[in-house]
């Protein structure tokens, strides 16, 4: 009796046959062994976390910029240095420290009592530090162009990543090693793109008009 042989075509056939259960067989495997992994993992991160994470809010930019504090006990203490201020103005606006004579990149507020510091426009808190010279400090992001600086400060209420509306309480009034002459006092920078601006001359003009002029 002749033995039976297999046809070529046949052979191949059951070879792709064998070899298709096996790559289905090691993909069902991977693929519970990823989905325990994944379900094991609290530390999975996707992507639209990590976007959200460092989403910060889109304010009203019709909102108008306001004084960084409540109190009628509070006075102006040094200006702004502006190169187009007037004499008194740039002579007030020189800060004196170790020897050194410095043009100050912001405004100084003084008080007797302890006042509340607040948000002169609406923001996310994106820093808080604290330095021997200046003291404590926040800054607040506005918007893609305006971030303000709140310096010289006691007790700061607020955490970074929080999120502030206009007039908030964000902090105490404090002192600082280059203002050590007065009891109470806030230093407030507004930063445009950059660059220090003058926030005397910002107070109840719309963010818009800030960040367009």
């Amino acid at each position: 009796m002749k033995k039976r042989r297999l046809k070529p075509f046949v052979k191949i056939s059951a070879l792709g046959v064998i070899l298709f259960v096996c790559l289905l067989s090691v993909s069902l495997l991977t693929n519970n062994k990823t989905k325990q992994a994944m379900k094991d993992d609290n530390s999975f991160t996707y992507v639209n976390d990590y976007i959200f994470d460092n989403y910060y809010p889109v304010i009203n930019e019709d909102e108008k910029m306001t004084r960084p504090y409540n109190s009628e006990n509070v006075s102006l203490y040094k200006n702004f240095y502006d190169k187009d201020a007037s004499e008194e103005e740039q002579k007030n606006s020189i800060i004196y420290y170790e020897g050194i004579y410095m043009q100050n990149s912001g405004v100084d507020y003084k008080s007797d009592e302890t006042f509340d510091v607040v948000a002169s426009v609406s923001g996310t808190v994106t820093n808080i530090t604290e330095d021997t010279l200046l003291g404590k400090t926040v800054e607040i992001k506005n918007s893609n162009e305006i971030t303000t600086m709140y310096q010289s400060l006691g007790e700061v209420i607020v955490k970074k990543g929080d999120t502030v509306t206009q007039g908030q309480v964000i902090a105490k009034s404090g002192t600082c090693n280059l203002n050590n002459d007065i009891k109470q006092g806030l230093h407030f920078e507004i930063y445009k793109n950059g660059t220090v601006i003058n926030p005397e001359k910002s107070y109840d003009k719309n963010l818009k008009d800030i960040i367009n002029n």
